[in-house]
């Protein structure tokens, strides 16, 4: 069911500080109109975003664009500690100058991942945690601090990337990757669950039972997925509905404007309009 996958927009930013116990079920979400940063700080946790994933070591530090699946794996009950900061596209714009764009950290070619030495993880935690304070107050020049701590832990993950070492692993078995290679590929040509499975030599059983069980989602909901987020692409830079569904991988309109709205919460419609709504904002700040 495609209930799997939520859909969250964030209105500005959103800052957390989390802690939690226990086993969690495998999550997918995405969201469609922000940026996101988000410090490891202890658990045994896999962390899946777009094509890979990666066990999390203390002090690293995952980046996720708009419209990236993305979720985590928690394998037992040691506390999965985490700081995850989400910035609107808006908002981070906001930030930047023109003479440095706080949002480059996230469009460089290379992995998702990064890693915080020990003072840069005590820099973001303490701008995290004070920011919250300040959120919760709503003292005299709350916003301007809060401002000037997310402008700081964009600048941490910028220089983190870098001076990022290429040695990060995506610890996907092979065949859940080269499914997803195989997918991210085709996805907008006619491919099914069978033709995926003849092309990497595996049973249509076994392919679907492994890919879930490390993805957290159905392999077709994954392909549906990815069709979907090419379709938010597509109408954010301004192609026509009928135009996104068909170079999207959809052979039926009808049936792309039922799963655009159960994957998104809205029409294509509606998502194009929200989409403009965006660009003639003007930010301001303001805790979501």
């Amino acid at each position: 069911m495609m209930n799997q996958i939520t859909s969250e927009y964030i209105h500005r930013y959103l800052i957390s500080h989390r802690n939690t116990s226990g086993p969690l079920e495998r999550t997918i979400h995405l969201h469609p109109n922000a940026y996101e940063v988000m410090l490891f700080k202890s658990g045994n946790v896999d962390y899946f975003i777009n094509d890979a994933s990666y066990h999390l070591q203390p002090g690293d530090l995952t980046l996720v664009r708009p419209n990236d699946m993305h979720g985590y794996f928690v394998h037992d009950n040691l506390p999965y500690e985490r700081m995850p900061v989400h910035f609107s596209e808006t908002f981070i714009a906001s930030l930047s100058t023109d003479q440095t764009d706080l949002s480059s950290c996230f469009t460089a070619p290379s992995s998702h991942l990064l890693h915080l030495t020990p003072e840069q993880c005590i820099q973001f935690e303490s701008c995290v945690d004070s920011s919250i304070q300040y959120i919760d107050k709503n003292i005299f020049g709350c916003d301007v601090w809060i401002r000037a701590n997310l402008s700081i832990i964009l600048l941490l993950a910028n220089s983190a990337r870098q001076q990022e070492d290429a040695s990060v692993n995506d610890n996907l078995p092979k065949v859940i990757q080269e499914a997803i290679y195989y997918i991210n590929a085709n996805f907008s040509n006619d491919i099914s669950i069978q033709s995926i499975a003849e092309h990497l030599n595996i049973s249509r059983s076994r392919l679907c039972h492994v890919f879930k069980d490390h993805i957290g989602i159905s392999l077709w909901n994954y392909v549906i997925a990815r069709r979907i987020q090419q379709a938010q692409l597509l109408l954010k830079q301004g192609t026509s509905i009928t135009t996104a569904c068909f170079e999207s991988g959809f052979q039926n309109y009808a049936h792309f404007i039922k799963l655009f709205g159960k994957f998104t919460g809205a029409t294509p419609g509606k998502y194009v309009k929200f989409q403009e709504d965006l660009e003639n904002t003007n930010p301001r700040v303001k805790s979501s």
